[in-house]
Order: C-alpha cells, then structure tokens, then sequence
C-alpha cells in the first residue's frame, strides 16, 4: 500500500482493522473464562504480532530514526500496547465489560480534541458532532447491558481505569499520525508493539506466565493465533495505514464500530443477548462515519 492509493481505501482499511478488534474482545473474553493471566496473553498476543511483522519489515529498506523521534515512537507505543492493555485488563476486573465499551467509544471525541490542541488537526462542530453521534451510537446498542449490570464496589476505579486507557489511545492516534506520514507503517508498527510488550513483560512475569499458559486448551490456542495475527498484526498495521493516509479525527471515528463488532460477534460465536436498541445504535455510528467524512461540494 502506498501513500497515493484510492480515497476509499484507508476506510476500508479502518473498518476492516475495526471489525477484526471487535472480533478479538470475542477472543480475550474466550481465552479469559480459561485464565486469570490477562498480562501473560498481552504480552503473547503483541509478541507473536511483532514476529509475524518482522519478515515484512525485513523486506523494505528501513531508514534511520533520529534520537527524538524514537524516543517518541517508543512512548506512544508503550501507551498504545502496553499501559492501554493493563489499565483495561485491570478495570474489567471491576466494571462489566459492556460498560468499558461505553467508555471506550469517547476515543474519538478525545483524539479530535487533543490532535487540535496539539496542532495536528482542525477542531470543527462538524467533526465534534460526528464524534459525538458515534459515542451516542455505542451508548444506545451496548447500554442497556451496561447500566444494567451492578458494579462490583461503590468506587469508581474501574470507570477511572479504563478513562485513562482510552486517554492513552487517543493520544496514540494524535500523535503518531503525523510520525507514520514521515516513516514507514511497518516500522512504527513494529517498534511500537514491541515496546508496548516489554511494557507488559514485568506483569506477565509476576501472573506465572507458565502455569496460565498450561490452562489454555486448544481452542484457546486456535484464539491465540487469531488474536496475534488477524486482530493484531493486520488490524494494527491496516489502522496505522489508515492513519497515515487520513486524520487523527478521520481514523479514530472507526474506533467506535469496535465495540459495535464485538458485540455482535459475541451473539453470533457466543449466543449473548443483543440489545433491541442495537439497530439503532449501529445506524447512529455509522452517521458518525459519514458526518465526519462528509465534504461540501
């Protein structure tokens, strides 16, 4: 893929790296039942993804990254892959899932608002509103389970966890879209997600990464390749793609579709229950979509 590809492409790229992340909350949620080590699969998942990416990156001629810009790099991906996983992974230890997904869905209104403070992108009502029909979206079709289900304490960590997760991927996609214009994808992809499992690396350590991976039987295994390949190595790399070619804005207003996917992969792999408002909510998300894409003539 090329930087001079058809206007189309990117959002294909973006849905397509959406819908596979929708589909890997399936996976986790699967090889979770099996194993109290979430640590332990973050650091498996992004380390076999790394692997996977490695003979793609072997096969361009990388350029040399001056000091700043590693540094960079290595700070976005530990937020993207590495603080991202654990904040997440430790709030749904205290919030449904269901409610995390809500929380999840404000990533794109955060990544419009710190790209524009931060000089990367224009901050308009128009982008705000789209970002703002997404959330509503994600609200509508996955609410119902999440303000119906009762927290486990009266705190508010979860909620707070997860927060700060979402903070660290909207400032992943603020920040690095103007590095993957510079700098090869696979390159940052792969710099990135490697940092982010180094990142992860001391917690899976202390989870006894031998005995949770003695617990995984064989369709946690089959999960595993889906979660390193498919959900993480090519939905990575498509959305960073995406990034490069789009806006931070543009990009991170597929974010939402996510949740939306994994919701309806869970009813169709796991039978659970869809929300009667899914529809709805599913139509709101993709006027969001269209909003903020959309060019006057």
């Amino acid at each position: 893929m090329t930087r001079d590809a058809s206007p189309l492409l990117p959002h294909v790229a973006l849905l397509v790296s959406a819908t596979l992340l929708g589909m890997s909350f399936v996976g986790v949620r699967a090889i979770m039942a099996d194993s109290e080590a979430p640590a332990t699969l973050g650091f498996l998942r992004y380390g076999l993804a790394v692997l996977i990416l490695l003979p793609f990156l072997m096969r361009i001629t990388i350029p040399r990254l001056p000091l700043k810009t590693l540094i960079l790099v290595v700070f976005l991906g530990v937020l993207q892959f590495g603080l991202f996983h654990i904040f997440v992974n430790t709030a749904l230890q205290e919030i449904p899932a269901s409610r995390g997904a809500v929380i999840f869905a404000l990533i794109p209104i955060l990544t419009t608002l710190i790209a524009a403070a931060s000089g990367r992108d224009i901050l308009t009502v128009l982008k705000l509103i789209a970002a703002a029909l997404s959330f509503v979206g994600v609200t509508l079709a996955i609410g119902e389970k999440a303000f119906a289900s009762a927290p486990s304490g009266t705190s508010w960590i979860g909620e707070i966890l997860f927060f700060m997760a979402v903070c660290c991927g909207a400032t992943y996609n603020a920040f690095s879209s103007r590095l993957l214009k510079e700098y090869p994808v696979i390159l940052l992809t792969v710099i990135g997600m490697a940092a982010g499992t180094f990142t992860v690396l001391p917690f899976a350590i202390s989870e006894g990464p031998l005995t949770a991976l003695a617990s995984y039987t064989q369709a946690d295994w089959l999960w595993v390749v889906f979660l390193a390949g498919p959900a993480a190595a090519l939905s990575l790399f498509l959305f960073n793609w995406g990034l490069q070619q789009l806006s931070p804005s543009k990009a991170a207003i597929y974010v939402p579709i996510a949740p939306l996917m994994a919701a309806l992969s869970g009813a169709i792999i796991l039978n659970e229950h869809l929300s009667s408002l899914f529809l709805a909510g599913l139509g709101c998300a993709i006027a969001g979509l269209i909003l903020m894409n959309w060019r006057r003539s």
